[in-house]
């Protein structure tokens, strides 16, 4: 049981830690509608970040 706990965890971490780089990369790379430095640090934290810069910030990318 601890296992699973551990890895369910993990997995998770692993998953917000994806996130936000792809989202730091996304951010710096494109044109965004807000302001940049904010949303860098909105996406590093933990898991809420990630959380937030899927459900809103993904929408102030303006792709070419």
């Amino acid at each position: 049981m601890e296992v699973f706990l551990f890895l369910f965890f993990f997995l998770i971490g692993l998953a917000s830690l994806t996130v936000t780089f792809v989202a730091i990369i996304q951010i710096l790379s494109n044109d965004f509608d807000g302001v940049k430095y904010e949303w860098i640090l909105v996406s590093m934290i933990f898991i809420i970040g990630p959380i937030l810069y899927l459900t809103k910030g993904r929408k102030l990318i303006i792709k070419k």
